[in-house]
Parts: structure tokens; sequence; C-alpha cells
């Protein structure tokens, strides 16, 4: 699914702006001064993206139904946010979007900058483990970050990505959504999406950082059983029938700029209490792969400084910095 020309794009908004009414082709044709065969061409493309778009004869044209995507003109307009996605990327197919991404990052595009793709063919999460990206069935996006943090500090971007998308779909699906650290979200014990950050830096702060964020929506059961690491699940298996990825996206970036906001100007600190409320970890007995070093043991909670906190067996206190946790246990 290209993307809409500038002038579909207006075409688009003033059916738009016209909520149902029907537009003769004459009206249109003199509004953006082409011929009325060129405003039936430019109808005729959007219904092929999946605007359900009544023609008649004598009325013109009236739209009926918008499709759930992500494109500029279903995202943008509809932002409830200060600077995360005004600059806003549309791919209809791309690799991976924190590789476009970063190449946007290294050509000088701003703070907030977010790219959507409809499909990845080269998805990956935390090393480099694929990520299912089928069009249609889920989000998949990267938000480039240009805030100078300290090199140690910038990862923890990635919590804040997690409790932004767990806040969501508790808050205003009702879902029992948690994170489970570094990187995951769950809901009922299974994957609902994944978040791989990367990001450049000098020796001591960050350049620019690129959080990425594959999101299950609209997958069926039996698309979330293939081979996957961890159980899958979808926010559409869980809510119980198909949700609107667009209401998602929108929901999610306003409360990530609110998240990570917050972050920023006051420390992660300020942020501990939501997300051991939000954490599905914690409280647990959990095995952690550090490297090539397995450490189990009761997740307490998080240092000031961003590490999590570990209660050994032998009673010792460690915490872990960056790791993969390979086992959750039941609650204590």
């Amino acid at each position: 699914m290209a993307a809409t020309t500038p002038t579909q794009s207006e075409i688009l908004k003033y059916l738009k702006d016209k909520a149902g009414d029907f537009v003769s082709g004459a009206d249109l044709a003199d509004r953006f001064g082409i011929s009325r065969t060129g405003i039936w061409k430019h109808i005729q493309k959007l219904k092929t993206l999946g605007y359900n778009i009544l023609s008649h004869s004598k009325e013109g044209y009236k739209l009926l139904e918008i499709p759930d995507l992500l494109t500029s003109d279903e995202i943008v307009s509809s932002l409830d946010t200060k600077w995360l996605g005004l600059s806003y990327h549309f791919l209809e197919k791309v690799g991976s979007t924190n590789d476009h991404a970063l190449l946007l990052a290294a050509q000088g595009a701003p703070h907030g900058t977010v790219v959507i793709a409809e499909e990845q063919t080269r998805g990956r999460g935390r090393l480099r483990r694929e990520w299912l990206s089928s069009p249609g069935r889920g989000i998949y996006m990267s938000i480039l970050l240009r805030n100078p943090l300290p090199v140690r500090v910038a990862p923890q971007s990635t919590y804040i990505a997690g409790l932004s998308l767990a806040k969501v779909l508790r808050l205003e699906y009702g879902l029992d959504a948690c994170m489970k650290w570094p990187n995951d979200v769950l809901i009922a014990g299974r994957k609902v999406a994944g978040i791989l950050t990367e990001m450049q830096s000098d020796q001591d702060y960050s350049r620019f950082i690129v959080v990425g964020i594959g999101i299950n929506v609209n997958y069926s059961r039996d698309e979330m059983e293939g081979p996957f690491r961890y159980p899958a699940t979808s926010i559409s298996i869980q809510a119980g029938g198909a949700v609107k990825r667009r209401e998602v996206l929108l929901g999610f970036l306003k409360r990530f700029e609110q998240d990570y906001g917050k972050f920023v100007e006051e420390g992660f600190p300020s942020l501990i209490p939501d997300l051991e409320e939000f954490s599905g970890i914690l409280g647990r007995k959990i095995t952690v792969l550090v490297g090539e070093r397995e450490v189990s043991g009761i997740a307490r909670g998080f240092t000031p400084e961003g590490a999590l906190s570990l209660l050994k067996g032998d009673g010792e206190l460690e915490a872990v910095w960056a790791g993969d946790v390979t086992r959750v246990e039941a609650n204590l």
C-alpha cells in the first residue's frame, strides 16, 4: 500500500471535513484545480488503499469508512503530542525500522522522529532475534531521541517505552499487561511486544538513541503459535476481538512522550514506582543470563541508577545492569 500523493491527501482531508456528506466532483475539481477525471482517478486510488468511498453519478463522493492504516494521513493530524511524531515517516515495506531511523539520524532528522512500517522483512529484537512483522497485523516503529544522556542512563529508554505501552494496554484496554525486564511487554504471561534500543554516543553521552518497538496487535491465535522463543500473544487475542492499530499507536505516542519527558527532566528514580507497579517479575524468582553467566534470585526492585536488584540465594543483593531473563517462576 503506497502512501497518498499530496493531492490525494488534500482530497481525503476535505472528504473527512465534510463528515459523511456528499461532495460533488465539480466542487472537488474547482477546489483542487484539476479535471473531474483527475478527481475520479484520485478517488479510485484512495479506494485501493482501503477507504470506503461511495460514488454517485449525480451527488458525487462520500467517505463512509476509514481503514485501519498507520499512514501520515491517519496519524499526524490526530497526534496529541508536542514533539513526538511531528516528523513522521511511513514506509510500506522496509528491512528494519531501526535501520531506517539510524540512517535518518545520521542525516540530521529531528528529535522525536517516528518511523513506521506496514511490513518489515528483517525485523529484529535483542541479540538479533527475528521479529515477526506481517503487514496489517502489528505496529512496527522506531523513535529517534536526541537528548544527550549519560551512556549508562540512555538504555533506560527501553524501560520507559515498555512502561508506556503497559500503561496503555492496562489502563485503556483493561488488559493484564506488565513488563518483563528489560525489554518485553507481556499480557497474561505471553509476549505481546518487544523493544530494541540502539544508540550512537561519544565517550560519556549519547548523540542519539533509536527505540524500536514491535507490537502484536491483530495476529490470530494460529499465527501466534509459531516457533517463538517465548510464548506469544496479540492484543486482539487478549481483548477478544480486532483492535484499531491507529488507536493503540496514538495512545502509546502520547503516553511515551509524557513518561520520557518525566524521565529526562526528573530522572529515572521518579519513574521507579510506576516501573515496579507494572513489573511482571518483582517478588518472583527469576533466572537472568548475564553474558555467559546465569544468575538466579528474587527480583526486588530497581536501583536509583536503573539496575535490577536481585536477591540471590546466598542473601547477597546483586545489581544487574543488562541481561536476558530466561525463566520466571511463580509468585513467592
